[in-house]
């Protein structure tokens, strides 16, 4: 679950008192609840005796190295979740420290929307912590406690997150594109736990039931209407009363069965296959698909009333490649989740692996990405190096470009603006190494970087 800027409390720690404190000004300043310890010591007797949901920690610990610190954190059993920051952290100590649960690493902690990104993926695992020891065991529930596939640091996908944070507790009809495998189940999961409805979470893959079935599916039927119907059974909307129904790959419904949820989304009441009485619903609808929908209106095989009606508000999952930066920080926590999974020791990452997946266009996205950490997982010992990656990362170069993709017409300055910020993406928010590619100054960067800030671009 993300949390919403304005709640809990971090703990920056942090020998240099001044850099702390601007920090902690900073992050004061969205209404977080902030404290700061000056050694690692002081830091571990408080999380043992207060609440912390963040610990913020500089590299430059001098009373405790740390690794020791980490471990010392673990044994203590805490729910805090973990940042560490430092300008000269090497990418093998990356790696070893979100092996040991870190979630994320900043090199330039005065990025202020760094800073925030790596607060909110701090705050939900915090949050997943407590809910597991809080809550039984789901195992085969479907109900999943742990939301890796919403871990970001691109500027895309914190856009999109805000945007999700701001419609989430209005009950209006979402509608969620973007490539198969993006993660469209994990955001309408996460969309329902923000808008703090009472009712379940159901989901429900259109593509996947024979339209002969699917009616049923849905609004449900009564005894006897049709052969096999033993008994009356509810339907996914009654049983998302009060809750939250993700209809995924739409695109896929059969056009006799879209005229009724149209009826059913108008009318707010269903009526069961073989009954006479309209039940009455209180229902989140959120859509997924995977398809173009508009051109699919054109072509007369999705219904225009429906699709202006599902289309409130859409929300569109980048692809993996148009997020480069996000990989790092997605592919150890996915490796982590699949040892936890498994019961599996987490094994060390070669930086080089890191840096080839990066570099890969990832067509399955996220689902690909976690499939490919589970079978490293368990098909390597101790380390996961270059030599265990699948042939086809083999022919990936590291300076493998992406795309840039452009909505036109458009102005000159709105693709400089798009220009800019997908650069800063690739480089993982380095503003030295983005000036250098786009040819300009550092200087330069900054003042083009403010100008977007300020005018909200």
């Amino acid at each position: 679950m993300a949390t919403i800027l304005g709640r809990g409390t971090v703990l920056f720690v942090d020998p240099d008192n001044s850099r702390a404190s601007c920090l902690r000004t900073e992050v004061a300043s969205s209404g977080y609840n902030c404290t700061i310890e000056n050694s690692a010591r002081s830091a571990l007797r408080r999380v043992k005796t207060r609440a912390v949901n963040v610990i913020v920690a500089s590299s430059e610990l001098t009373d405790l190295h740390m690794d020791t610190f980490l471990e010392s954190l673990s044994r203590a059993n805490v729910n805090s979740s973990v940042v560490i920051y430092g300008k000269n952290i090497s990418a093998g100590e990356a790696i070893s420290w979100m092996r040991s649960g870190v979630v994320d690493i900043l090199l330039d902690p005065s990025d202020s929307e760094s800073l925030r990104s790596a607060l909110q993926n701090a705050f939900t695992r915090s949050s997943t912590k407590r809910e597991s020891k809080s809550l039984p065991s789901k195992a085969g529930s479907g109900i999943e406690t742990h939301v890796s596939g919403l871990l970001y640091r691109s500027r895309s996908m914190s856009d999109l997150i805000k945007k999700a944070e701001r419609v989430a507790p209005v009950k209006v009809t979402v509608l969620l594109s973007g490539e198969s495998g993006t993660g469209k189940d994990v955001l309408a999961r996460e969309i329902h736990s923000l808008s703090r409805r009472r009712g379940n979470y159901i989901a429900i893959n259109c593509a996947a039931i024979p339209e002969t079935l699917l009616e049923s599916e849905l609004f449900g039927h009564e005894r006897g209407a049709f052969t096999g119907a033993d008994s009356r059974r509810e339907g996914k909307f009654e049983a998302a009363d009060g809750g939250t129904l993700l209809l995924d790959e739409i695109g896929d419904m059969p056009l006799s069965i879209q005229a009724k949820l149209l009826r059913v989304l108008e009318e707010e009441k269903v009526t069961r296959l073989g009954g006479n009485s309209a039940i009455s619903v209180n229902v989140r609808l959120i859509a997924a698909t995977n398809r173009d929908l508009s051109k699919m209106v054109e072509e007369n095989t999705f219904r225009e009333d429906l699709y202006y009606r599902i289309k409130v508000i859409e929300l569109d999952i980048p692809p993996l490649r148009s997020r480069r930066s996000d990989i790092p920080l997605l592919s150890l926590s996915l490796l982590r989740e699949a040892a936890e999974k498994f019961g599996l020791s987490m094994p060390e990452v070669d930086p080089e692996v890191i840096q080839r997946l990066k570099s890969y266009r990832w067509p399955g996205n996220v689902r690909q990405l976690k499939n490919m950490m589970e079978s490293l997982l368990v098909t390597t010992q101790n380390k996961i190096t270059i030599e265990d990656l699948p042939a086809e990362f083999e022919r990936v170069k590291e300076d493998a470009c992406s795309t840039l993709e452009l909505c036109l017409p458009m102005t000159i300055a709105a693709v400089e603006d798009e220009t800019i910020k997908k650069t800063l993406e690739l480089t993982g928010g380095n503003r030295t190494k983005t000036a250098t590619l786009l040819g300009i100054g550092r200087r330069t960067l900054q003042r083009k970087l403010e100008i977007l800030k300020e005018e909200g671009r």
